[in-house]
């Protein structure tokens, strides 16, 4: 019996769709496969010491600036059995040195960007046993980058606990609106479109959900708040075991995210609605036309918000339209939950 070490390193107290995806990750897959969570500050600080037959398997994205420092320190120690999933590719982080400064971090991004960290960026990858991506259009961006990396797909986690019963009515005409808030995010343009909503169906209500942070953040939701607050609910951050209350006062989810010049995010905030069987209204940016074939399991969105607002209006108004997509929305949630994600790491 093989007495190799498995560890699986990312934040579990971090408030973030990482750290969620991680802890599902964990649960169902990496854990049933021998992996123990591993704090990163562990690493980093030394009180942690790897041995040379270890395996990791290490959560990065933007923010995830402490697991890419235990990569690095991992790598150091010359630890060769690296997995890791990157959740915006084709970054470890970004950038890859973090500042208090959000001056100094734009300035970062551009070192990122248009210096290639100097090359760090990409070593830090290809010496990654293999790197997990959670979208096709994620893998193409990482190996157009970095030739020559050893990138795997494999689909975002869902746990097929979390997906609801088939609905069997039409869902409520209440819109929600799920994920990080801040300028860029998509927040401003779904409370726009619910104001044009409104004039035709001034019953309509949205429903905000998600977490403020930072000064700057915080200012501008306090705009957006007086500007926008008939018949509009700011729920701010929602722990998971309020979710479902939320999700299930409302029918279709508004998420019109903006393009990243940069990264190829997969949404979460997109996924969990799937699993409600929620209508979604989506731009199609990033991989989401990975999740959303338009007018089958969702809609996209057009960037004209009068028509744009006019065909949710009309779908809205078309409970047949809606309870077919709905459980569309719910099958596109079952077939993700049934990848066999174990395959990759028995």
């Amino acid at each position: 019996m093989s007495d190799t070490r498995r560890f699986h390193v990312f934040r579990r107290q971090e408030r973030s769709g990482i750290t969620a995806y991680a802890e599902v990750f964990h649960d169902l897959v990496l854990d049933p496969c021998g992996y123990e969570v591993l704090d990163p500050e562990a690493v980093i600080t030394g009180r942690f010491r790897p041995r040379s037959d270890d395996e990791f398997h290490v959560q990065l994205g933007i923010f995830q600036h402490p697991e890419r420092l235990a990569l690095s320190t991992l790598q150091r120690h010359r630890s060769r059995a690296i997995d890791a999933t990157l959740h915006d590719p084709p970054f470890t982080s970004f950038p890859y040195f973090a500042f208090q400064s959000a001056a100094l971090n734009r300035l970062a991004r551009g070192f990122d960007w248009y210096a290639r960290s100097l090359g760090l960026q990409g070593r830090a990858i290809k010496r990654l046993r293999r790197a997990f991506v959670l979208s096709h259009k994620g893998a193409t961006a990482l190996l157009r980058r970095y030739p020559g990396a050893n990138v795997e797909v494999m689909p975002h986690i869902v746990d097929e606990a979390a997906i609801w019963p088939a609905a069997g009515v039409p869902p409520p005409a209440a819109a929600l609106y799920f994920g990080f808030i801040g300028p860029n995010k998509g927040l401003e343009r779904a409370l726009e479109l619910h104001r044009l909503i409104r004039a035709v169906r001034p019953e309509t209500q949205l429903h905000v959900v998600g977490a403020v942070k930072g000064r700057a953040n915080e200012k501008y939701l306090a705009g957006l708040q007086e500007r926008f607050s008939e018949k509009v609910t700011y729920h701010g951050f929602a722990p998971a075991s309020e979710l479902d209350g939320i999700f299930g006062g409302a029918g279709h989810a508004i998420l019109p995210y903006q393009s990243s010049p940069y990264v190829v995010p997969m949404s979460g905030s997109i996924l969990n609605a799937l699993c409600r069987g929620l209508v979604c209204w989506v731009t199609p940016v990033n991989a989401i036309p990975e999740l959303i074939v338009d007018g089958e399991n969702g809609f996209f969105l057009s960037g004209d918000a009068t028509a744009d607002a006019a065909r949710i209006v009309a779908v809205m108004g078309d409970p047949e339209q809606c309870l077919a997509v709905s459980r569309q929305a719910r099958e596109t949630a079952l077939r993700l939950a049934r990848y066999p994600y174990r395959q990759h790491f028995q």
